[in-house]
């Protein structure tokens, strides 16, 4: 993989965990999710990586 794309790919990868967080924090929020349930989504969108397209 070029230097380039994987920039990219990081760039995409850094949003889309950002993304993730804050709807994360809404459902919590609004009460639609527990603190529990907010904190393993967390760790999963922390240790998650998009799929090489």
């Amino acid at each position: 993989m070029s230097e380039q794309r994987f920039r990219e790919q990081r760039r995409k990868e850094a949003a889309a965990r950002i993304w993730l967080s804050y709807y994360n924090r809404v459902l919590y929020e609004k009460g639609v999710i527990t603190e529990r349930e907010r904190n393993r989504m967390e760790l999963k969108i922390h240790s998650w990586k998009m799929t090489l397209t």
